[in-house]
């Protein structure tokens, strides 16, 4: 399986596909919920227009412009090796350098070296993809309803965060370099928390993951988490931890995305079975 991904990474690296021009989707629309307009990216699947019958599994992507052009190629690789599925892929562009704003959980400051500075309003964003996002999509693309979540440093904040108050709205999330170190440690607590109280959750995924070259706070917080988790089983939760070796917090979503999705690739594949 290593050697697999590692060439799938090395075939994305070099590949430099022309890019069907009906296979980008860039919208812009107004939110009421945030009350300014949102820009997304959709990545179709290669022959979406083709195949008219077929129904895709959704992946959303924090960061858009900086996280999803990768994650959708590396994708279409691993899908055309039957490791995963074709999935449409959903940048969510930041707004007006609001990245800060709507990534933090309400329950942390957006900055922890200024003790003024406000609160995060990651609920209102949660509330934008659950009720403006996720059915634009779905009315638009042929889904097949299943959504996954994928978020880079303070997006991975953001979806922990999304476990914790929507566990069900996403059958699968992916964390890459999440700084849960921040404010004492409050997301991991939070997640402990929640795993303590046994709150019943619809079979999901969950894939962590930390670059080796990363700061003390981050590995630490990453292996603080990971011990969290395995004392407090999270029932019906799927968890997959990858220490990605020689990574530092930039490149370690370009590296681990691959082996998460094979790895995930694997268990939609055995959902699909029973």
């Amino acid at each position: 399986m290593k050697l697999i991904i590692l060439l799938l990474i090395a075939q994305t690296a070099m590949a430099q596909p022309k890019i069907p021009t009906d296979s980008l989707v860039f919208t812009e629309f107004q939110s009421t919920i945030m009350a300014e307009k949102r820009r997304i990216i959709v990545h179709l699947p290669l022959n979406y227009f083709k195949e008219v019958d077929k129904k895709y599994p959704v992946m959303y992507v924090l960061d858009g412009t900086a996280q999803d052009q990768h994650t959708s190629d590396k994708i279409s690789v691993l899908a055309a090796a039957n490791l995963m599925p074709e999935c449409i892929v959903v940048g969510i562009l930041n707004s007006k350098g609001n990245r800060n704003r709507d990534q933090t959980p309400p329950f942390m400051q957006t900055e922890t070296e200024d003790n003024k500075s406000p609160f995060g309003e990651a609920n209102l964003f949660l509330s934008f993809i659950e009720k403006e996002l996720i059915p634009k999509i779905e009315q638009n693309y042929r889904s097949n309803g299943y959504r996954t979540l994928s978020g880079h440093s303070r997006g991975g904040l953001f979806v922990l965060y999304s476990l914790l108050e929507k566990p069900d709205l996403f059958n699968a999330r992916f964390c890459y370099s999440t700084p849960v170190w921040r404010f004492n440690d409050s997301m991991i607590n939070k997640i402990a928390d929640f795993a303590k109280a046994k709150t019943a959750i619809k079979k999901s995924f969950l894939f962590l993951s930390a670059g080796a070259n990363e700061t003390d706070n981050i590995v630490g917080g990453f292996n603080r988490l990971n011990r969290v988790l395995g004392t407090h089983k999270i029932k019906n939760l799927r968890l997959f931890i990858y220490l990605t070796p020689l990574a530092d917090h930039q490149q370690n979503p370009l590296f681990a995305t691959s082996r998460a999705m094979a790895e995930w690739g694997t268990y939609y594949s055995s959902q699909l079975t029973k």
